[in-house]
């Protein structure tokens, strides 16, 4: 198993990836850790925040861990995102398809059903501003044991707001980054136009060790770092893509 010192990015994260460029045999093993600064939002302070998550790929699904945290798993030949409550036990199944996910929002409520019926014209509209831009350099170094090359990423999520992140990629490891980031984003992917923006990544070659990043949500500035810590093909556990045994499952994870 490969090891660096140094560590990933976009882990926008984060959560999962699938299609990689490996045999069927082995799964991919990923460990990254993702510092927040401390920011303020709505009069709100937030401390800063170090996260280790723990990520596992395969052909068509892929799980995301967050140390002491929630867990996901991406099945994507089933278009379905699992999010899971280990605190207590519970799981919720959420389509990545958009009508299904409004539909699934707007359960049995007549006006909740009628409120949804107009969502894909309003979300098509305001997904119109939604953008990212890739830009290669020249600039590369040495991390860890990967050779980078810089790139400069611009993204404007619309009402999510934006990113502008310099991030560090190697060819080194043998993975579809643009499959990475569909799976890390599986929530946004179902959203139109998303397309655009995942067709903008596939410009990034290779895998990211290192991003630093500051985002504008709500009026506030948010910096982060994500590192790589770990990747290498290994067998996956029995059991990692399904939801553990004895937990229940409910309409919606809160929190």
């Amino acid at each position: 198993m490969k090891t660096a010192n140094k560590p990933y990015v976009l882990g926008v994260a984060l959560l999962l990836g699938l299609g990689l460029v490996l045999p069927a045999r082995a799964d991919i093993f990923m460990k990254q850790k993702m510092h927040t600064d401390e920011f303020k939002m709505m009069g709100r302070s937030e401390p800063a925040k170090d996260t280790t998550m723990t990520i596992w790929l395969t052909d068509n699904k892929a799980r995301m861990d967050q140390d002491g945290g929630p867990s996901s798993i991406l099945l994507a030949d089933q278009k379905v995102l699992i999010m899971i409550d280990h605190a207590k036990k519970q799981y919720a199944e959420m389509p990545l398809d958009f009508d299904k996910m409004m539909q699934a929002a707007a359960g049995d409520d007549p006006r909740a059903q009628e409120a949804m019926a107009k969502m894909p014209g309003f979300m098509k509209n305001m997904m119109k501003g939604v953008s990212a831009k890739v830009t290669e350099t020249d600039e590369t170094k040495q991390i860890g044991p990967y050779h980078c090359r810089k790139y400069l990423l611009e993204m404007n999520m619309g009402p999510a707001g934006t990113t502008n992140a310099e991030s560090w990629a190697t060819e080194d490891l043998k993975l579809d980054y643009s499959k990475i980031f569909t799976a890390a984003n599986a929530m946004m992917a179902a959203m139109p136009g998303f397309e655009n923006i995942l067709k903008e990544m596939t410009k990034i070659k290779g895998v990211v060790v290192y991003q630093t990043a500051k985002s504008k949500v709500m009026g506030a500035e948010v910096g982060s770092t994500t590192e790589l810590l770990e990747a290498g093909e290994q067998a996956a556990p029995a059991g990692t893509y399904d939801v553990p045994a004895g937990y229940k499952k409910v309409k919606a994870i809160k929190g």
